[in-house]
């Protein structure tokens, strides 16, 4: 987080478009407003539009105004964004859902710096600064057509990816002291705190969510909290998402781990995080502590299916599970053979080649991350 805090100070200044990257709830809109904020174009208008909430005729209408008589109900001219956002910033949320009319419209903006509103013929000058922001793998679309390869490279000027909640849990309980402050401001009332014990089993939760996933519940965990200090009751209570923290025991002080949701989160179509951003957040999958995966996964309490479904009912997709049980059960079965893959095999039920490729591509060769990290004789091979 504090390398993407200097590149918005370092690309606030520059006039080029940024595309912002990351999964929903991460916080894409607060980097824009941080940007504007660190421009020259701080002291005009910061204009957002959300493009995932517009079908493509009212968008274009949004975007760029209209001419009496454009369309039916067009009953007077209408300014668009581009001219309410003149001399400052325009903020362009989900652009991975415009459509390719829209995209054309888009790019002709970003090409020659004028356009049209709907219905009109006189050019308008567009002096804004575009800032766009996208939880899509905007690579990837074009790659499938989806996307006009030309617009994606006039959008990426620059592109910071902002990091999902679960690879950088330790940072839950600052956020979660800054939402409880505001939440409090927001009601008037003196602001509660997080309980270590509600902390660490927050720390628990994949947060599919993120932060907007956070700070929902925390304000329904407040609200109905008697006392001035959060405890995990006031959580597995009263947030349906959460209950399944109930199950999770035998933690110890500060402990935590983070559930791997996707095997391959430290990179993505925009390059790897660590290149970008110089190591923001975490990268690779990272491991359970096995007393609490034990807690979350085989609870005494409740049967496996009972707890993983939990888990997908807050967020979580099957296939993010299977890959989730599959990785902790590989581990363990190296864990009880030494880390010998035939051997580790055998105990899983699966053929040897398949076992190492997916050691490798769980990271769990050991702290060198290749073969020779795990015990495989060729004597034991032979048998």
């Amino acid at each position: 987080m504090r390398s993407l805090f200097s590149a918005i100070r370092k690309i606030g200044p520059s006039e080029t478009s940024v595309l912002i990257h990351g999964e929903s709830g991460t916080g894409k809109e607060l980097v824009a407003d941080a940007i504007h904020e660190a421009s020259v174009r701080r002291s005009g208008p910061l204009v957002k539009v959300n493009c995932a909430a517009l079908v493509e005729t009212l968008l274009l209408s949004e975007l760029f105004g209209h001419e009496k008589g454009a369309f039916t109900g067009a009953g007077s001219r209408r300014r668009g964004r581009f001219e309410a956002a003149d001399g400052g910033t325009l903020f362009l949320d989900e652009i991975g859902d415009i459509s390719h009319r829209t995209q054309v419209a888009l790019l002709r903006v970003l090409q020659e710096k004028t356009f049209e509103r709907v219905g009109g013929t006189a050019p308008i000058r567009a002096n804004v600064r575009i800032v766009c922001a996208s939880h899509k793998d905007l690579k990837a679309m074009v790659a499938r057509g989806e996307f006009r390869e030309d617009l994606y490279y006039r959008l990426c000027g620059m592109v910071l990816e902002v990091p999902a909640l679960r690879d950088r849990i330790a940072d839950l309980g600052a956020i979660a002291d800054a939402l409880l402050a505001r939440i409090a401001d927001e009601r008037g009332s003196t602001p509660k705190s997080l309980s270590d014990q509600a902390l660490r089993t927050l720390q628990h939760h994949a947060w599919p969510g993120n932060v907007r996933e956070l700070e929902n519940a925390l304000r329904a965990a407040s609200l109905f909290a008697e006392g001035d200090e959060l405890e995990v009751d006031d959580f597995t209570q009263n947030v349906e998402s959460l209950r399944h923290l109930a199950q999770v025991d035998g933690l110890e002080g500060g402990s935590s781990f983070v559930v791997d949701s996707l095997p391959n989160q430290g990179s993505s179509a925009y390059g790897t995080r660590d290149a970008q951003l110089g190591n923001v957040g975490s990268s690779g999958v990272q491991k359970l502590t096995n007393g609490a995966a034990s807690a979350a996964l085989s609870p005494s309490q409740s049967s496996p299916t009972e707890v993983a479904y939990a888990h997908i009912r807050s967020g979580v997709s099957l296939g993010e599970m299977k890959r989730q049980i599959e990785r902790e059960c590989i581990s363990r079965a190296l864990g009880e053979t030494d880390g010998n893959i035939t051997r580790a095999a055998t105990l899983l039920g699966m053929k040897r080649p398949r076992l190492s490729q997916l050691v490798k591509q769980y990271g769990l060769g050991g702290d060198a991350g290749t073969d020779d990290s795990i015990s495989d004789s060729s004597e034991e091979d032979e048998g």
